[in-house]
């Protein structure tokens, strides 16, 4: 029975045009084995002593055999050769519309390959007394053949509303991504100016102080300068990147804020995680500023990278006087670097509040969730 299986096994691709030979004769030989049980079986119902004739008599085993390999091969050409064509044609789509083509097809295929084998069949010069009648078989395959070319039309039609469907949805994904990133731009390059301004004060205090320290502060410029306009023209920036412009930055504030500032930064090596470039920084210069400034003896700024179920958590936590906190309202006032900051998260996250806070009596801490990296 090997062959048996072998001729099954094409089915999950079509086959070469120099196997169909091979496969329509032993097609033909699987016919010829079945068809006189097939023709005993079917003759049984109305004649028992009828089919045990089949397999006493030669001439009707011999157009038994014949009828068989008839009907092995139309349903061969119609079922198993069409269904072997139309899969690869139908990848792709979804698995409902895949089956619902496979009924219509199939259905249509075997009453069409039923009709001209019964058509070969019935017109055979037996003369064994052989004879085949089907009443209303010509209806039922008229009937059938309405049916599957309705479904046809049917499925045809919502095949393309739902192609056209999937590109209308593709399309409008892809406006919103770019609108996505044309808002983060946006967004971001509110931040530029800000920093820069920021920094230059910082600068300009220390020129009279320290002259040293503020040329030392200038050259260092030149890089935070390198890595914001990297940040213009890119959608996320690594871990690693921003703590490293978040060093920098506070190299500088350091200069300014000497002993009064401490600064606690990640050490080792950070996750393979992406966000989106200024995100960190403005969190630090809102601890220095909002904190660390007001205070007499100054404070401390502390950045922790943390496992966490969504990826890792990224948080910035800074002393602060409670007393003179601000509500939260009027941290996340428009325009303000916090707001920008969390306008900019939600667009890269999707989350409705990325952007986490909490509060102490004598700290405050801002924390965002940063994806592991795929």
């Amino acid at each position: 029975m090997r062959w048996v299986v072998s001729f099954f096994r094409f089915r999950s691709s079509p086959p070469r045009p120099r196997e169909i030979p091979v496969l329509l004769a032993k097609c033909a030989v699987f016919g010829a084995v079945t068809g006189p049980f097939f023709a005993a079986f079917f003759t049984s119902f109305g004649d028992p002593a009828s089919a045990l004739r089949i397999f006493l008599d030669p001439a009707a085993l011999f157009w038994s055999s014949v009828t068989g390999v008839i009907f092995s091969l139309c349903f061969f050409t119609a079922c198993g050769l069409g269904n072997s064509y139309l899969r690869p044609i139908l990848a792709g789509y979804p698995g409902s519309i895949v089956r619902a083509v496979q009924v219509v097809y199939n259905a249509v295929a075997c009453s069409m390959a039923a009709a001209v084998a019964f058509t070969i069949v019935t017109r055979l010069p037996t003369g064994a007394g052989v004879h085949i009648e089907i009443p209303f078989f010509w209806r039922i395959v008229t009937i059938d053949g309405v049916i599957g070319a309705i479904l046809a039309l049917i499925i045809g039609a919502f095949i393309k509303l739902r192609l056209q469907v999937e590109a209308s949805q593709a399309a409008v994904r892809e406006l919103a991504v770019a609108a996505s990133q044309a808002q983060s731009r946006a967004l971001q390059s509110q931040i530029n100016p800000h920093f820069f301004f920021n920094t230059l004060n910082t600068i300009s205090a220390l020129v009279e102080d320290d002259p040293i320290a503020a040329r030392q502060m200038i050259g260092r410029l030149s890089d935070l300068f390198r890595y914001t306009l990297g940040c213009s023209h890119g959608d996320a920036v690594t871990l690693c990147e921003e703590v490293q412009f978040v060093r920098d930055y506070l190299s500088i504030e350091h200069a300014r804020f000497r002993k009064r500032l401490n600064v606690e930064l990640p050490e080792g090596a950070l996750p393979d995680v992406r966000i989106p470039g200024l995100v960190l920084q403005p969190l630090v210069e809102n601890a220095i500023k909002h904190g660390i400034a007001p205070l007499i003896d100054g404070g401390s700024v502390r950045i922790q990278v943390q496992p966490s179920p969504a990826g890792f958590r990224v948080s910035v936590r800074n002393t602060t006087d409670d007393q003179v906190l601000p509500e939260l309202a009027a941290m996340f006032r428009p325009g303000h670097a916090l707001e920008n900051v969390r306008a900019r998260l939600r667009l890269f996250t999707g989350d409705e509040e990325p952007l986490h806070v909490r509060r102490g009596a004598d700290w405050v801490e801002f924390s965002f969730e940063a994806p592991a990296a795929t």
